[in-house]
């Protein structure tokens, strides 16, 4: 029976242990050992999915080696998987570990998940404010790779590349989404923690990051109707709220309970083309708007020109640059990735800084059969393309085998 590692060591997102977990619920008991190790706040997302998890609470990277040391020892893997593998080797500092530790200190295969096709993208990222990184080619290091469909395209994968299907199961709830009752729509929105996270120290990045929740709301009060809004995430919004908006934060909600919220949601708004809720509202049929930005504007330059609208919003903001994932960017990064991808068919997509155009997808998303008739046509497209793909066990144990 194969015994498969996970390592799920973000502390700034559950992303990517999340895809990690869709991942290993599809595995069938009887056929695989699974075992997770992973942050201490990942754990209990993780033990609430029915998942074994061993989570690692210190901060000193000795300490939680020899943590992983001991679950090796005892567990014996034939493959340690991460999460991310560049979460993993940014984790060194505190963790101990990384692909080239894993690599020299375990006999195990070591594999990893690519959730945007990073060799598609030659390894460059480029983050809001213009800054182009290339990252080390990390996924070269590993013995396979599983892309996971979505964000991936659900297409079977080269040598060495495993494709798995995404089923964002909820435990113990069937996919019966519910529908609007005809009442004050609900919008679902989250955020993570890394929303909050300057990653390249950007003043530009800063602006945005003050200026997003502002634009939101503005965008929502401008539909001129009542509308109840969930907000999951670390941060509340801190400013007056519109009273035809009811607004309701909560910090934190389990996983069934956050998966509830969410499909009896009427409409999910999303920064962040790579969001795995985003595809959970896609998969359960959740009408869903992705807000990004496709070009530099240049706002300062506007002044009194400028929309009304952006200067009440975010009187802050003086540049606004490319992104498909913010507050990071990405813009040129996921291009590769949403190329030709039928995952894009399924949820609106609108210009942040257009009002106009966000204002009439939120219309029709909420309103409108016919739209929400369409986007359900490409959903049911991509979940058939979905179903062509092998199963996770099959498609695991053929390309091991193979190799």
């Amino acid at each position: 029976m194969p015994r498969l590692l996970f390592l799920g060591l973000g502390h700034l997102s559950n992303g990517d242990v999340s895809i990690a977990a869709d991942f290993a619920r599809q595995l069938p008991p009887a056929a695989f050992r699974v075992l997770f190790v992973a942050t201490g706040p990942a754990a209990p997302q993780l033990r609430g999915l029915g998942l074994d998890v061993v989570a690692l609470e210190s901060r000193f990277p000795w300490h939680n080696l020899a943590t992983v040391d001991k679950v090796v020892e005892d567990f014996r893997p034939d493959h340690i998987i991460a999460a991310d593998a560049f979460t993993l080797n940014y984790s060194a500092a505190w963790s101990g570990l990384s692909i080239s530790v894993l690599r020299q200190r375990y006999g195990a295969r070591v594999a990893t998940f690519d959730q945007y096709d990073y060799p598609a993208a030659d390894y460059v990222v480029d983050f809001y404010s213009g800054h182009r990184t290339r990252f080390p080619r990390l996924m070269e290091e590993c013995d396979l790779l599983i892309r996971n469909s979505p964000l991936n395209r659900p297409a079977p994968g080269s040598p060495g590349v495993v494709v798995s299907r995404m089923r964002c199961a909820a435990p113990g709830v069937e996919p019966i989404p519910a529908a609007s009752d005809g009442g004050t729509p609900t919008v679902f929105l989250t955020n993570s923690r890394w929303e909050y996270v300057n990653v390249t120290r950007s003043g530009a990045m800063a602006q945005l990051m003050q200026a997003m929740p502002r634009l939101i709301h503005s965008h929502l009060a401008a539909l001129g109707r009542p509308v109840r809004v969930k907000h999951v995430g670390g941060v509340a919004w801190r400013f007056p709220i519109a009273d035809h908006i009811d607004y309701r934060h909560t910090a934190r909600l389990a996983p069934s309970r956050f998966h509830e919220q969410l499909v009896n949601a009427d409409l999910f708004i999303s920064t962040n083309a790579v969001s795995v809720t985003l595809t959970q509202a896609v998969l359960w049929g959740v009408p869903s708007l992705l807000l990004q930005n496709d070009k530099l504007l240049d706002v300062g330059a506007l002044a009194g020109d400028g929309p009304r609208w952006l200067a009440e919003a975010a009187p802050e903001l003086t540049v606004a640059y490319p992104f498909r994932v913010f507050p990071w960017g990405w813009h040129e990064f996921l291009a590769p990735v949403l190329s030709d991808n039928p995952y894009t068919d399924c949820f609106l997509t609108a210009g942040i800084f257009r009002r106009r155009q966000v204002l009439h997808a939120m219309a029709a998303l909420i309103d409108d059969a016919a739209v929400r008739g369409r986007l359900r046509d490409g959903q049911a497209r991509l979940r058939e393309r979905l179903s062509e793909l092998p199963p996770a066990a099959e498609a695991f144990t053929a390309e091991v085998a193979g190799r």
